[in-house]
């Protein structure tokens, strides 16, 4: 607007100056050509002149007209058309004649007498003349454009402050409000949703947190349930370590070590020593199908039905057929439990085993110097539902201990532990770490085994749960 203000004032002016100088040049060249050369030699000639400067001054009509000077060729002053022998003026200012069509006309800009005039000076036969017209035009003009200027500045100062207040009201509102909204998100609150609806960038972003806050609120929610889920593991898992056994019976000829690891925070092994009738021991490794709480649950109640079948019962068969029938029933498809049980007779040095389908124990025979894997017949707890089958395959296998042999129960988590490769640990490389150990007590003999497996499964996540028992008779 400015702008624009001051390109109209500045094309006016022009217009103005250009008219002031096109009607002094052509005054000019109208006086000049009413003179006769003659008239500039003497006196008669100069009053002449001056009776001339007098009419013409007077058939201008024009208010702008001061007055007209006729100099001879020497630059004397003949002759002024108000009569005026002497005048003052400040320093001239050339102006110019661009845009007349008599270039020969000198243009020349001052203070006369302290009125701001313009002189046209035009050369004519004999001397020259001079025109003063009025200048206060245009000086007025270009005060009348620096006040412009001014009130268009002031205007356009004010104009665009309040624009500026009001748009940036406009603007700044929906920004307040996501502001005030991300504030009430932050206290906790995100069920809060931001109710911009502008269809803009702001709308969009409003939107957007809208979707963030429902996000948080999910995450939120699902981190209050794995902590639940957590604590409830934890108890879980407090329970699970009370429901194995505390420590390691004592045997009359006979070492025991033990080791377990689940692969879970809890899991499907399951090992035990129940103490039974006659000074015998029941000795049980179990593994469940599956991993984590349904596996853990499933060997709890594995070991309250093998607590309850060896009630009184001395004979491992009976007690499996027992837990078996109780089991089966209950258990979904698909779901199994294999074990290895044994009822150990220390003061007789032997003891009765049964597998049902669980890994085969191996026995290392210090009299015949080599590792054999024990294989007597049983399917899985809970395979058979009805329980006749599961009876009629079971097949108990006795065992006599001489000193130095050893027996090793563990579950599958031993022989299918992988490296990197994928490779497992084989039954075959425990036998031979077994009977590279054999002359060890049962914990070294344990923690030879143990060790053997984490080299072969360093840099790997754990597949399955661990448990190894190593009974040595001395």
């Amino acid at each position: 607007m400015a702008w624009q203000t001051h390109t109209a004032t500045t094309e006016a002016q022009a217009r103005l100056e250009s008219e002031i100088n096109q009607s002094g040049a052509a005054i000019s060249a109208a006086i000049g050509a009413a003179f006769d050369p003659s008239w500039f030699e003497g006196a008669a000639g100069q009053e002449l002149i001056a009776r001339k400067l007098t009419e013409l001054r007077e058939s201008t009509g024009t208010s702008r007209l001061i007055d007209v000077v006729v100099y001879d060729s020497m630059g004397r002053a003949l002759a002024t058309a108000t009569g005026r022998s002497s005048f003052a003026r400040t320093a001239e200012r050339v102006i110019g004649s661009e845009g007349l069509i008599d270039p020969g006309v000198r243009i020349v800009e001052y203070r006369y007498e302290d009125v701001p005039v313009r002189s046209f000076s035009r050369g004519i036969p004999g001397g020259r003349v001079e025109v003063y017209l009025s200048a206060a035009e245009i000086e007025r003009s270009r005060r009348d454009l620096a006040d412009a200027m001014t009130r268009v500045s002031i205007t356009a100062s004010i104009a665009a402050a309040l624009g500026a207040y009001v748009l940036a009201h406009f603007l700044t509102v929906p920004i307040r409000t996501l502001l005030r909204d991300m504030r009430q998100v932050s206290l906790g609150d995100l069920d809060h949703k931001s109710q911009v609806r502008t269809s803009d960038e702001l709308g969009g972003l409003a939107r957007a947190f809208n979707v963030m806050t429902m996000g948080l609120k999910s995450a939120q929610e699902l981190k209050l349930s794995q902590r639940a889920m957590e604590h409830e593991l934890s108890l879980a898992v407090q329970i699970q370590t009370r429901l194995l056994p505390s420590e390691t019976p004592g045997l009359s000829g006979f070492e025991l070590s033990r080791y377990y690891a689940p692969a879970k925070e809890i899991g499907g092994d399951y090992y035990d020593f129940i103490p039974l009738d006659g000074g015998h021991l029941g000795i049980a490794v179990a593994d469940v199908s599956g991993k984590g709480i349904p596996a853990a649950l499933i060997m709890t109640l594995t070991r309250s039905l093998l607590r309850m079948a060896t009630n009184g019962e001395n004979v491992p068969s009976r007690s499996l057929d027992r837990i078996n029938r109780s089991l089966g029933p209950d258990m979904s498809p698909g779901m199994f439990v294999t074990m290895v049980y044994l009822v150990l007779d220390s003061g007789n040095r032997e003891a009765r085993l049964c597998r049902a389908g669980h890994n085969p124990p191996l026995l290392y025979s210090s009299k015949q110097g080599k590792v054999v894997s024990l294989h007597p017949r049983g399917i899985g707890l809970g395979i058979d539902r009805e329980g006749n089958r599961f009876a009629s395959e079971l097949q108990v296998q006795r065992i006599s201990f001489h000193a130095g042999d050893v027996l090793v129960l563990y579950t599958d988590g031993v022989v299918e532990g992988k490296n990197r490769d994928g490779a497992d640990y084989s039954e075959q490389r425990l036998s031979s770490v077994l009977a590279s150990h054999a002359a060890g007590s049962a914990e070294e003999i344990s923690d030879a085994i143990v060790g053997d497996l984490a080299r072969h499964t360093r840099g790997t996540e754990p597949s399955d749960d661990v448990t190894l028992l190593v009974l040595k008779a001395l």
